[in-house]
């Protein structure tokens, strides 16, 4: 251990400032600090030395340093979420020392902490950084792979994105609401990058829902399969029908020169206009449509459901 100077602020080359709590070192319990040890309880992967000529060591924790380390990798790497480092974690019973299960928070303090490549803050939010004398757990180019890959989570979740039919449909098993994925794949035939969409539960009020994700073309399949069987308020589908109309007249008549639309030789089917709204429509009018089926939809096990009813709809 280092020798402590007199006073604290000899030691980093200070005047003494007016006595005051913020401005009073904060050492534990009249433990000197010296830089590069750490006297505060060791974060996950790591633990505190309880020998006394050792205070403010802190060392490997063997067993949970590869789970911190792979914690790391999957979000750099595997550009794994918060959430499904969290359901992980659950599912091969990863605890910390004090017995206890990592909460999602937990969890991204961990990932946004520099203290697992080797740098802390001490005191906390004082500005003071120290290169840490104990070992790293991982290095500061995976650290910093990490928090790109948060950031760019942060950035597509503050994004407004448009997915048809979120917030249209509730979860079959808990009843959260349903929340929509995008996953993209570059095609190794072509080279092309495909977007997929998949619906799921939210997992709002049960975090460990088991409910399957649906992809957007199944979900769309099986609307149009049940649309015919639901209850609909035909007038507003029809009211809708007759502005497409409309506007499709008013396009003939300007571009094409075309005098008559075909309104009139049209005979107005509302399953017919549904399935062409659920695969060619915009987001906007998918939801809208939606928004006109007096039943409510579930999602359960891969499977749209009618709330209610019996599910031979599915």
């Amino acid at each position: 251990m280092c020798k402590p100077p007199t006073s604290f602020y000899e030691r980093i080359g200070h005047e003494r400032p007016m006595a005051s709590p913020r401005n009073r070192f904060r050492a534990h319990d009249g433990v000197f600090f010296c830089p590069g040890d750490f006297h505060k309880v060791a974060p996950t992967g790591y633990l505190n030395s309880h020998n006394t000529t050792q205070k403010g060591h802190v060392f490997i924790d063997p067993q949970r340093a590869p789970v911190v380390k792979e914690i790391f990798t999957k979000v750099a790497h595997g550009g794994w979420s918060g959430r499904k480092v969290f359901r992980w974690l659950n599912e091969v019973k990863f605890v910390t020392k004090s017995g206890k299960p990592l909460t999602l928070g937990n969890i991204y303090m961990l990932l946004n902490n520099p203290f697992y490549h080797g740098t802390f803050e001490y005191p906390r939010r004082s500005g003071r950084w120290y290169q840490g004398k104990y070992e790293p757990i991982i290095t500061k180019v995976l650290f910093d792979e990490a928090q790109q890959q948060l950031q760019l989570q942060r950035k597509a979740r503050s994004e407004s994105k448009e997915f048809a039919f979120t917030k249209l449909m509730t979860c079959g098993l808990y009843g959260s609401g349903i929340t929509a994925e995008e996953k993209f794949k570059t095609l190794k035939t072509t080279g092309l990058t495909v977007r997929y969409v998949y619906y799921g539960c939210s997992r709002s009020k049960d975090l460990h829902c088991k409910n399957q994700y649906l992809r957007e073309e199944e979900l769309i399949k099986q609307l149009i399969e049940i649309v015919g069987q639901m209850d609909v308020n035909e007038t507003d589908i029809r009211k809708r029908f007759d502005e497409e109309m409309q506007r499709i007249g008013k396009f003939n008549k300007v571009f094409l020169g075309q005098k008559k639309t075909a309104q009139q030789e049209i005979e107005f089917d509302a399953r017919s206009y549904a399935t062409y709204v659920l695969n060619e429509g915009t987001p906007a009018e998918k939801r809208e449509l939606l928004g006109m089926l007096k039943d409510k939809l579930m999602l359960k096990n891969r499977a749209v459901t009618v709330e209610g009813k019996d599910e031979k709809y599915a």
